[in-house]
């Protein structure tokens, strides 16, 4: 515990690319208070939220799909359960919110869920009860149109047939991935993908709904949406669009960003929402973790790094996509205060070998690949040493911190006192 609380100092930290992302000083002067960004606040509602915007007078076409795999549109009558997919128009800045897991394309326009611009291609998409439910949004700007594979260009064209008017235009699939069974082995958790319908959302889910997936009008008390506060989006734009600093031999530095905060304050869903932004942007993520009792992408008591090269749209146990477990620690604990020094050292190894890769890739000309790095929820005594000692481990260049407003800046991290050197490779 001394060694880890001698890394503390006075000096000052200045990584090249720190930026204040706070909803009130955006942009001010390294040094100046620690970056941070205010979390969302869970909503107490005792009657019905209205959470879906989109109109059911909006033209729709369901399609169905034949025993040979043959599409054709279905009469606005049939059965839900005949519907292979559902093709909606939407309005620009419609919402629509949903349980259930779908696979989404967006064959016109650009919609936003979990911060992922989907325009194109088809994103299995995960809203689980357990968990705030995501909400689909149609965005206002308008993007090239990008290659439809053959099942998402034949539904445009039976959709083009009738209706061609619409800014933006998404295809709904069912899906079977077995996780929507899940109940049949653990019957508490029957109703995690699949609910009763509410009276105010009976039509809406009559004009789109698919087997697996129920559009939701309203939310009741107890049941969080996923949005993204005026702050974050902010902070996800300003990290997701920096440009990249170079080294003194005028190389790109790979960014590296460390997201902190007190237990509850929307880490795990900031990051996960940053590593969509930057997978936009770079086309692969490493994702460092280290929190050992709420892992993203390995078991709990395991620090992990971990390749992401497509966006995640779900909660942790619904990760099972275009990952690649890089390099993991096993400590078989959920908390690091017995054995701090094993932690620090495992987090130095994973920074290790993160850097190692970087060089390779550099050697062979390859991008920079950037890293979101997740923290533990432990601020304060031997958890802010050992917070500080994962900052000279991994040398960030950019810092991001959730807190509650409510409470006092006695629970911030001062990064501005982490003595430590530029984040070169």
């Amino acid at each position: 515990m001394d060694a880890l609380a001698s890394r503390r100092s006075t000096r000052v930290f200045t990584p090249k690319a720190l930026r204040t992302v706070s909803s009130s000083q955006t942009g001010s002067q390294t040094g100046s208070p620690t970056p941070r960004t205010q979390s969302p606040q869970p909503r107490s509602m005792q009657e019905p939220m209205l959470v879906t915007t989109w109109d059911t007078t909006m033209p729709v076409v369901a399609i169905g799909q034949s025993q040979t795999g043959e599409l054709h549109v279905l009469d606005a009558q049939a059965p839900i359960s005949q519907r292979h997919a559902v093709v909606f128009g939407m309005q620009a800045n419609d919402t629509l919110v949903f349980q259930g897991i779908c696979d989404i394309c967006v064959l016109k326009g650009t919609v936003r869920v979990y911060e992922h611009e989907s325009s194109g291609q088809w994103d299995r998409v995960y809203s689980p009860v357990s968990h705030p439910l995501v909400s689909l949004r149609a965005q206002t700007q308008t993007k090239d149109e990008a290659e439809r594979d053959a099942e998402a260009q034949h539904m445009y064209e039976l959709w083009a047939t009738s209706h061609n008017e619409c800014e933006v235009v998404v295809a709904v699939r069912a899906v079977d991935c077995g996780l929507e069974h899940l109940g049949r082995v653990a019957p508490a958790y029957a109703s995690l993908f699949t609910g009763s319908v509410a009276a105010d959302s009976e039509q809406l889910v009559q004009a789109i709904g698919v087997p697996g997936m129920t559009p939701m009008r309203t939310v009741n008390a107890g049941v969080q949406v996923l949005q993204t506060p005026e702050d974050w989006a902010q902070a996800l734009d300003q990290a997701s669009t920096m440009p990249q600093r170079l080294d003194d031999e005028f190389e790109p530095i790979a960014p590296v960003y460390a997201v902190a905060g007190a237990q509850g304050q929307g880490k795990s869903t900031f990051s996960r929402m940053l590593v969509n932004r930057l997978v936009a942007r770079f086309g692969r993520v490493f994702y460092m973790e280290t929190d050992l009792g709420q892992s993203e992408f390995a078991a709990p008591g395991a620090l992990s790094l971990t390749l992401v090269s497509a966006p995640v749209l779900g909660p942790p146990f619904t990760h099972t996509g275009r990952t690649e477990a890089y390099h993991a620690a096993y400590m078989g604990v959920v908390t690091p205060k017995n054995d701090p020094d094993r932690y620090a050292a495992c987090v130095l190894r994973l920074a290790q070998v993160y850097r190692d890769h970087v060089r390779s890739e550099r050697a062979r000309g390859s991008p920079a690949v950037p890293m979101v790095v997740n923290t533990q929820g432990w601020t304060r005594g031997l958890g802010l040493d050992l917070l500080y000692a994962l900052c000279q481990s991994v040398c960030p260049t950019h810092f991001v911190q959730a807190y509650d407003p409510a409470t006092s800046d006695a629970s911030l991290v001062d990064f501005a006192t982490v003595e430590g050197c530029d984040p070169q490779v």
